[in-house]
């Protein structure tokens, strides 16, 4: 899978995204954002702290890294990316290669992942 973000000596972003924060949007909507200023979502996820300050470090480690050809613009730029790489890695690998129909619920269900049994 090809580097979204931040190549080092690589030719660029190169997702066909249309740029570091294209489509945010309509991310957000598709997992039940929150809306903010502009066209942008906030993300309702969760992550540890841990990881948190590890994306932050290599965001600014990037942005610093004058190797980086196309340093992220944001951290929010970087997330974007990463998110979007892993949604096309998820359509390669599970859907073949095509995007997965849009959800009839707009809402995303809270609880244990779509078709698991509960333990009980």
């Amino acid at each position: 899978m090809s580097k979204p973000f931040g190549n080092k000596g690589g030719s660029g972003a190169g997702n066909g995204s249309g740029g570091p924060t294209a489509g945010s949007a309509i991310l957000g909507k598709l997992i039940g954002g929150q809306q903010s200023a502009g066209s942008k979502t906030k993300v309702p996820a969760y992550v540890s702290e841990a990881t948190l300050e590890r994306l932050r470090n290599t965001v600014v480690g990037m942005q610093r890294d004058h190797g980086v050809e196309q340093p992220p613009v944001s951290l929010s730029a970087f997330v974007e990316d990463a998110i979007l790489a892993a949604i096309k890695d998820a359509e390669d690998t599970y859907n073949q290669g095509e995007p997965y129909p849009e959800r009839p619920n707009p809402r995303l269900k809270t609880g244990p992942p779509i078709g698991q049994a509960k333990a009980g």
